[in-house]
């Protein structure tokens, strides 16, 4: 198989297996095409959360709140 030949056998898997990812990889002086084990992630919505904020009265500082807020106390 040429490597344009794997290309456009990539485009076609890719269209057809939306789960996996498909790649054209070189082997020696022939080229293939391999799935490997990492699919698409869809977006959670969880790295786009604020941090909590701290009530008016909390008598800890900022540099305190952001450690605690971290998970390092």
């Amino acid at each position: 198989m040429t490597r344009d030949e794997a290309m456009g056998e990539v485009t076609r898997r890719q269209a057809s297996d939306r789960d996996g990812t498909w790649i054209a990889t070189e082997r020696g002086s022939e080229w293939t095409v391999a799935r490997i084990g990492i699919a698409p992630t869809k977006d959670t919505g969880t790295a786009t959360k604020p941090p909590p904020v701290a009530p008016p009265e909390d008598p800890h500082s900022p540099l305190e709140r952001a450690t605690w807020i971290a998970g390092s106390g």
